[in-house]
């Protein structure tokens, strides 16, 4: 069963549907759905599988998805499940904005209206779906900023699922552009002052 999503010109009005697959061959506007885990002074980072299509190994958005032409934005709650194994809902969330977010490779072109939510972690279990997940890591916040800017090399994390420290460079972070980066700490920072 092939997946249609829905495309979009580049100020986000609907021009069409198209397979995913062709999608990101002809770098069409999409939606997704992102959903960052934070606590405090802490960012959680999905590691993905080393099975994943796109950027194996590589550490990511907490959890995060396609829509498809048939899902709203409210659908998207089902990927954190799909992932994490964390059955949480659409009103547990915090919208945090829809952010562009693009990634440019050479066989690749991914061109995203990313509808971007955040989740207060409560240290509750999680349970990887292999195929999609290796684990997630737990990073300082400012440290993510730093690596994300060029202002560090290196950061430290540490993992969920053995509780040891791991090291992450740059080139360890999937690909996002600083603008999508600098959206997410800004959202971070405001949702920082409502719950204090």
């Amino acid at each position: 069963m092939k997946e249609h999503l829905t495309i979009f010109d580049e100020n986000h009005r609907k021009i069409g549907e198209k397979e995913r697959n062709q999608v990101h061959v002809d770098g069409d506007w999409h939606e997704t759905f992102h959903c960052w885990f934070w606590k405090e002074d802490l960012i959680y980072l999905q590691r993905r599988s080393m099975d994943k299509q796109d950027f194996p190994g590589k550490y990511d958005i907490t959890a995060a998805g396609h829509l498809a032409t048939d899902e709203t934005t409210a659908n998207g709650v089902r990927e954190i499940e799909e992932e994490l194994g964390l059955s949480l809902t659409f009103e547990q969330l915090t919208f945090m904005g829809i952010f562009e977010d693009v990634i440019e490779l050479d066989e690749f072109l991914d061109r995203e209206f990313a509808h971007t939510y955040g989740y207060v972690y409560q240290d509750e279990t999680l349970r990887f779906d292999d195929q999609e997940v290796m684990d997630v890591v737990a990073v300082q916040r400012n440290e993510l900023m730093s690596i994300t800017a060029g202002r560090m090399c290196t950061i430290e994390g540490r993992s969920l699922m053995t509780n040891h420290l791991v090291e992450i460079t740059q080139a360890d972070l999937v690909p996002h552009r600083q603008t999508y980066w600098q959206n997410i700490f800004e959202s971070l920072t405001r949702m920082d002052a409502l719950n204090r």
